[in-house]
């Protein structure tokens, strides 16, 4: 016991760190005097007005009655009391009530946005993260939120809310099963042995603190059919309406009855191989929601009473930018000015969008407007501003004097506003950043810090983390991508176009050398190639002997070039580029002094294909890491709109600015092992364990297909005839028999459509690490979660799960320990006997165990003992790296053999390997509720107390 409740401190301090890590992505939101306040409801530019009025008036009831649902769940510790709805800018027939100060869509909780080829239109939260680390958003569909009958299929929307809204706060998962996942299987199996004879009870896979009653029906509603003593895929677990139970609503939340979180009071199914058990250690729901600092040391304790919900209506402005430009003497090294000059002009020539409007205010020891804030309206107004961006520099050094001119005076009382501020230094004259710090984390003003080199002020991620901004830092060796990339980062406030109308990077490549004739190629995909833009950018004009050119496929040539010389940049247009392989081709001087820069940019090729897109960030964000006790996750989500691009070969690139050139390449994995916390749902991810200095890094991401990527537009098996969606976690599962998601999102490998040639780069901004190991490896291998019994002969066992590393999810481990007992508790006491089935020491015999994390690993160990038939046994397993750091326990794998086996050696047995999480505390007897009976001396297993 001892042994257990150590592991559960362990995970408890685990999962502290890394929902503070997490922490900043709910800076919006916070819940004060039991009342959620800064609730943000955003509705995507690609959601047809026409709908308008329903979508509003839904939404406004959907959470008003979420409210009272949430306050009774939480022990009447909260509710909503302000939520807000942002309106699309392209709406310009609803009535708002205010204009959005600094709202926008991709910073939203909750979006409205047209439905998805995996999900359709089940309500879902995108959550990448781990137990206790908040999700990234809540995805409502405009039908669901109209359409009652769309509604039904999960039940009242008001709990649907809730659910998911646990999710995204909270960090916890859901408690039921799904179709055809191994890890989370729709039905599981427990047995005693009784006067010598077997019995077997089906349990269906879900939490609630009371027997729910209920039938097994197959999908076309007859009796269901088993494969050994468990239902077969097609079989589903219908409840009765009338029941008992009034937990959990993380499971099956439409039953009326059910009203609350499974916790203490409301026994929690320590054993149901669902997510959330997976995930969270065996921990229960409330447990995990009692953490967050919404409510730890008894926070927002109990209350009375809700207060109704106000709603407001926002309609969102043009953005406003005041460029607050460092321009002391220190700008001179490597460039800084000039890079500083093409890169702004080019912002401001060709990215910013009409209708936003853009403020200059230069510093040096004083800070000047050399413009006020002017709308962009057509080509006059931007080179009016461009021109005004030149290369005089002057004395001293106060951001705080230009953060302060740009705030009291360019952007007060403006909505939509933005300080885009770039500087290279520290400062040295008053005031400083911390004299209007506090100031202008109240002002609603967010603040885009962009550094130039190493020295930049240790605050500037400070101000940006404050005021829910953005952090880059650009190398002093950068030719210019790096800080255009910054720059782009900015026109994120910007209110959103529809996807179809984003622009994507295609294509990029930098160079400085010798060579006098450079040329690449570059493919265009199939869903871009509307508006391509190539331009390449020169650090002197002279640098290029004749304007660059572009060959189509066909190998026609593209002769259109054009230079700009206020962003000394060549520039080529092509209104619909077709698919394939394009080629450019510059003609240089050869003078390795200078350098050239290529982008290509297109939108989608037409608005019913919408583009393959990528977008990184960091686990971090922009506060500080100290990566001793809490590494940084990269991320990077490759989509096909809402689809996700799976199979991609994605590769992070991060650089500490005092070796730009020895980039640490990180590929990251969307296997559902690791930081991956979902397999096949495009999100891929990584643990960043290398860290060479503290400091600044930049983080850049690349996605590609090797051949092997394929767009999930949606799967189709088992789809009911009558609906388009069948995805759903449906109160009515016979005629929902398919829905999403569990350990990996479905995939239908003959009607998948491959993504073509295509490649993208994405910035993820600059993370500032704190702290570093000193020495040696501290870093323990990550837990293994898909342990699985392949095969079972006589005297043998065949295991199969994705490998871990020596540091979390890199790299090989150097041993293994697997242990087998009949007596699950067993597996994690350190004094019971005849436990390990394979030692650390005879591990490093196996070679087929040591390969590369996130590979698969088949071994097969012989038996001391051979298995009792008809009893259950538990496996599980650790890893240990190079200097003895040990992983946490697996999954547990059961092997329950029901009969004799026909033939010696062959795997005829019935196996029943179940996917489970590491289990914390002594399960002393069988904790699960019986729903039906295969066959004769089938009997209903001794609740647990604890259970």
């Amino acid at each position: 016991m001892a042994v257990q409740v150590q592991l559960a401190v362990a995970a408890l301090v685990t999962l502290l760190v890394a929902t503070g890590e997490v922490a900043a992505t709910e800076a919006n939101v916070r819940l004060k005097d039991n009342g959620y306040e800064g609730v943000l409801v955003a509705i995507s530019p690609s959601v047809d007005e026409s709908y308008a009025e329903d979508i509003i008036a839904s939404i406004k009831k959907t959470i008003s009655d979420a409210s009272e649902v949430l306050f009774k769940a939480t022990q009447q510790r909260a509710f909503f009391r302000d939520v807000k709805i942002l309106l699309p800018k392209t709406w310009t027939k609803t009535p708002s009530d205010a204009v959005a100060l600094n709202e926008n869509f991709d910073e939203s909780d909750i979006r409205v946005d047209v439905g998805t080829g995996v999900y359709g239109n089940q309500p879902h939260t995108e959550q990448p993260g781990g137990c206790g680390d908040p999700g990234l958003y809540i995805h409502l569909t405009p039908e669901y939120l109209v359409n009652d009958e769309e509604s039904n299929v999960w039940g009242p929307r008001s709990k649907v809310l809730v659910h998911e809204w646990a999710k995204l706060r909270w960090g916890v998962f859901d408690e039921f099963g799904y179709p055809n996942d191994d890890m989370y299987p729709l039905f599981y199996a427990s047995q005693n042995i009784v006067e010598g004879n077997v019995e077997v009870t089906v349990h269906p896979n879900y939490c609630a603190n009371e027997v729910l009653s209920g039938k097994l029906r197959d999908i076309t509603g007859s009796a269901c059919s088993y494969a050994g003593d468990l239902p077969d895929k097609n079989c589903r677990f219908i409840p009765d309406d009338d029941q008992v139970a009034v937990s959990s609503l993380m499971s099956l939340y439409y039953i009326a009855n059910i009203e609350e979180f499974c916790g203490e009071t409301k026994r929690h199914n320590l054993r149901a191989p669902n997510k959330h058990n997976t995930k969270c250690d065996h921990r229960s729901v409330w447990s995990i929601i009692k953490m967050h600092p919404d409510f730890k040391d008894d926070n927002n304790l109990q209350t009375q009473t809700a207060s109704a919900t106000k709603f407001t209506v926002l309609r969102q402005e043009a953005a406003k930018f005041a460029l607050v430009l460092d321009y002391s003497y220190s700008m001179r090294d490597y460039d800084r000015i000039k890079k500083l000059q093409s890169t702004a002009r080019r912002w401001i020539l060709h990215e910013v969008a009409e209708g936003s409007s853009v403020g200059i205010i230069k510093f040096g020891g004083t800070a000047e407007v050399e413009a006020p804030l002017t709308v962009i309206e057509g080509e006059a107004s931007r080179k009016m501003l461009a021109d005004l961006i030149d290369a005089k520099l002057r004395s001293a050094t106060s951001i705080g004097a230009g953060l302060s001119l740009a705030m009291n005076w360019m952007l007060n009382r403006e909505k939509n506003a933005v300080i885009l501020l770039i500087t290279d230094g520290e400062e040295n004259t008053s005031p400083y950043i911390r004299d209007i710090e506090d100031q202008l984390a109240s002002s609603g003003i967010r603040v885009v810090t962009i550094a130039f080199g190493a020295t930049a002020d240790q605050q500037l991620e400070s101000i940006a983390q404050q005021t829910d901004g953005k952090t880059y830092t650009v190398f002093d060796t950068d030719s210019g991508s790096q800080l255009l990339d910054a720059f782009l980062g900015a026109l994120t406030y910007q209110p959103g176009d529809t996807v179809a109308d984003t622009k994507v990077k295609i294509h990029e490549y930098a160079y400085n050398g010798p060579d006098k004739l450079v040329s690449k190629e570059f493919p265009v995909d199939a869903s871009v190639g509307r508006d391509m833009l190539f331009q390449l950018k020169t650090s002197a004009l002279k640098h290029t002997i004749s304007p660059p050119y572009l060959l189509r496929p066909d190998g026609t040539a593209v002769k259109t070039a054009t230079f700009d010389p206020l962003i000394g940049s060549w520039a080529i247009k092509v209104p619909l580029a077709e698919p394939g392989r394009w080629t450019w081709i510059a003609e240089l001087s050869g003078d390795k002094n200078y350098y050239i820069q290529v982008d290509v940019t297109a939108k989608a090729r037409n608005p019913d294909i919408l583009p393959i897109y990528t977008q990184a960030w960091a686990s971090s964000g922009s506060s500080g890491v100290d990566a001793t006790v809490s590494p940084v996750i990269v991320y990077a989500e490759v989509k096909q709109g809402s689809n996700p691009v799976i199979g991609a070969t994605v590769r992070a690139y991060i650089s500490h600015t005092s070796t730009p050139d020895e980039a640490i390449e990180l590929d990251l994995l969307d296997n559902g092992q690791g930081a991956d916390s979902q397999a096949g749902d495009g999100i891929y991810s990584r643990y960043l364990t290398q860290y060479p200095f503290t400091g600044r890094y930049i983080v850049r991401a690349q996605a590609w297909n090797n051949g092997s990527a394929f767009i999930n537009s949606g799967f189709t098996a088992n789809r009911a005839p009558h609906r388009r969606h069948t995805r759903a976690i449906p109160a009515k599962p016979l005629d929902m028999p398919v829905y999403c998601c569990g350990s990996k999102v479905p995939f239908n490998a003959e009607a998948a459509e491959s993504a073509g040639e295509f490649s993208r780069f994405v910035a993820a901004g600059s993370i500032q690490v704190t702290k570093i190991p000193e020495t040696g490896d501290v870093l323990p291998p990550s837990r293994v979660t898909d342990l699985q019994v392949a095969g079972t002969y006589e005297t043998s066992l065949t295991l199969t799960w994705t490998a871990t590393g020596d540091d979390l999810d890199s790299g090989i481990v150097s041993q293994y320990e697997i242990r087998l007992s009949s007596n699950d508790s067993d597996l994690l006491d350190a004094d019971a006997e005849n436990t390990t089935l394979l030692t650390f020491e005879d591990s490093v015999q196996k070679p087929e165990l040591f390969v590369n994390a996130g590979e698969t690993v088949n071994v097969t160990l012989d038996l001391e003992e051979s298995i009792e038939i008809g009893k259950v046994y538990y496996l599980t397993l650790r890893a240990s790296d190079d200097v003895g750091k040990l992983s946490s326990f697996s999954n547990v794998a059961t092997v329950f053999i029901a009969n004799e086996p026909a033939e010696e050696g062959l795997a005829m047995w019935i196996i029943i390997s179940i996917a489970v999480a590491t289990l914390i505390v002594v399960i002393a007897v069988t904790a699960c509720v019986v729903v039906s009976r295969r066959k004769r001396g089938i009997s209903v297993p001794v609740e647990n107390p604890d259970w």
